[in-house]
């Protein structure tokens, strides 16, 4: 079946710089017009949390949402702590949850979380194997007694909505969805990976109808190489209702041919101030998007995650997997401690541990980009 044509227009430049992807492109001034933001270098996301709850909390939350972080962050070196390997898992969790409460209180979506439970229940079914048989309940916020739940609050700030009703996660669909060491899931799981790194995430705008929209790039054989049709990536990426294959004649520069993917409504920019727009444009594309965070340039890589249809409904957002995991292994840490081995010596293992080591900088940094809305990444200098 022929392709059709990608919609005639060209490549958006602003201040005659093409413009990469960020879920922050842009930062509004008082007038009401965006300039571009760049990338922003950091040895200490801690400071870059702190400033901006010093800046953006609203007053009244301000006191508690710094002791939260002040306390996230004790439990964060507990948790890179080389000699502390049996109380890692329990640090991490409670590193990461004094940080959700100092997010959304910086957020103003609530006043205090003086009452607030973890909105979890980690569960198992009746097998009573560890990780494979295990699901967490999730609560909608507030409970029946008005006190907030953790992880419903940290999805309304995220999602823009929490639960509206109580939902269980299998680990075994939450695992997965992690992308750093996703690959150790893959092979301990035995099966195809579910993570397709995006080549290029390109903007385009017609100047005689200041329309503009998105083009997806992703490498022929990453998709081939995984036995993935065309049109089952677009369904399983939930990019189907947005996005729809054109004709592509490029390769990536080694000569590996490359499939795009071009978004179907563009947006109408109201004049040709187009970078006033960006923000709206790259909004539509960020619900299907994972980034890990890294050292070297780009310094952040986008993937799409293919989750097969019955999974769907318990696919969350990147952070929501990361930290509904991290309850989980700090439930186990804390309360059954013996049963952890029966995890890290399964042949989940090397994921488990991997997710302990290597999330709580990744954590960190996407949770300090999120509260200051900008892309914060770690210098590759010493």
């Amino acid at each position: 079946m022929k392709l059709a044509a990608s919609r005639v227009g060209e490549r958006l430049r602003v201040n005659n710089k093409l413009i990469p992807y960020s879920f922050w492109p842009t930062k509004l001034g008082p007038k009401g017009n965006a300039s571009l933001q760049t990338l922003l270098f950091s040895l200490d996301p801690w400071s870059i949390i702190d400033q901006s709850i010093k800046t953006s909390c609203p007053q009244a939350n301000r006191l508690e949402a710094l002791a939260c972080t002040r306390q996230a962050r004790d439990f964060y070196e507990g948790a890179v702590d080389s000699q502390r390997v049996s109380a890692r898992p329990l640090s991490l969790y409670y590193c990461f949850m004094n940080l959700v409460k100092a997010f959304c209180l910086t957020k103003g979506t609530q006043t205090t979380f003086n009452k607030a439970q973890h909105g979890l229940s980690e569960m198992l079914r009746p097998a009573n194997r560890e990780l494979t048989d295990a699901f967490l309940r999730a609560f909608p916020s507030p409970n029946a007694r008005g006190d907030l739940q953790n992880f419903s609050e940290f999805m309304a700030v995220l999602n823009g909505a929490g639960l509206t009703a109580q939902i269980d996660y299998d680990l075994s669909v939450l695992l997965p969805q992690i992308l750093p060491g996703h690959r150790l899931w893959s092979s301990a799981a035995n099966k195809k990976e579910r993570f397709v790194a995006i080549h290029e995430i390109r903007t385009f705008v017609s100047k005689t109808t200041r329309e503009l929209w998105l083009g997806l790039y992703f490498v022929t054989d990453d998709l081939s190489r995984i036995g993935v049709s065309h049109k089952t990536f677009l369904v399983e990426s939930g990019l189907a209702a947005s996005f729809a294959q054109v004709a592509c004649s490029e390769t990536d520069g080694s000569g590996r041919s490359l499939v795009c993917f071009q978004q179907n409504v563009p947006i109408v920019s109201p004049n040709t101030k187009y970078g006033n727009s960006l923000q709206q444009l790259f909004n539509t594309a960020r619900p299907f998007l994972w980034a890990t965070v890294a050292t070297i340039p780009p310094y952040r890589r986008h993937y799409v995650y293919l989750r097969p249809p019955v999974e769907a409904a318990q696919t969350v957002s990147q952070l929501l997997s990361i930290y509904a995991v991290a309850y989980y292994l700090g439930s186990i840490t804390r309360y059954r401690p013996h049963h952890f081995p029966l995890i890290t010596d399964g042949p989940f293992g090397p994921r488990v541990q991997d997710f302990i080591t290597g999330q709580p900088q990744q954590f960190l940094y996407l949770l300090a980009s999120e509260f200051s809305r900008r892309e914060i990444a770690k210098p590759s200098i010493l």
